[in-house]
């Protein structure tokens, strides 16, 4: 067991990468989960070895991924003891976490037999990639050009919807690539609506990629 203490926000943080099992921006962490890993915890887990934390795309997002390390002190986390005088819900989310690592232990299991493999994309990410610039540029009447997501999506219907998800997620923090709602609400139709990506809070119906 380390003997480094973290803090709650700083072991939300390690718990909440471990939950998505992946690299994620903070709009992601917000989306998914809720949360968001704050400067002086990111500078401590990156500090500790636990996480890496770079940033990128034209709004200089903030990306962060477990180490080795980082998810060796997770399986630490779920049997750590709740700190003194924590509140109600604290103490509720150590005693919930301490009796998965009990489970845990009793089948000899770790963190990443759970986690890490299960969540697996059934595609890997550089062929979705690929997959979705090459139909928007079959649907895109021109370079930069806006094409709903909702016809993106049934051009590539045997994506599953998580994985092609994240990869928009990722996709958008590039500088040509754009997603955004449709500001004219009344033109979406029920399709729209179903294909709609949540980000940072808001629904978008368009993508763009490149510039007209």
């Amino acid at each position: 067991m380390s003997d480094t203490q973290l803090n709650l926000p700083e072991r939300s943080a390690l718990l909440a990468l471990m939950t998505l099992t992946r690299e994620v921006s903070n709009a992601g962490l917000a989306d998914e989960l809720g949360i968001t890993i704050e400067k002086r915890a990111r500078e401590r887990l990156v500090d500790l070895g636990y996480i890496r934390a770079w940033q990128t795309g034209r709004y200089r997002a903030w990306m962060h991924e477990l180490t080795d390390e980082g998810w060796r002190r997770c399986g630490e986390e779920l049997g750590s003891p709740a700190p003194e005088r924590a509140s109600k819900p604290t103490r509720l989310q150590y005693a919930l976490t301490r009796r998965f690592a009990a489970f845990m232990a009793r089948s000899d299991l770790r963190v990443a037999d759970i986690f890490a493999l299960d969540d697996e994309p059934t595609v890997p990410a550089v062929d979705i990639i690929g997959r979705i610039r090459a139909a928007y540029a079959a649907l895109a009447a021109t370079p930069g050009s806006w094409v709903g997501l909702a016809r993106l999506r049934h051009t590539v219907a045997d994506i599953p919807r998580a994985d092609l998800d994240a990869t928009l997620l990722r996709l958008v923090l590039e500088r040509e690539v754009r997603l955004n709602p449709e500001f004219d609400q009344k033109t979406l139709t029920e399709a729209d609506r179903a294909a709609a990506l949540r980000m940072g809070g808001t629904d978008v119906h368009l993508m763009s990629i490149g510039r007209p």
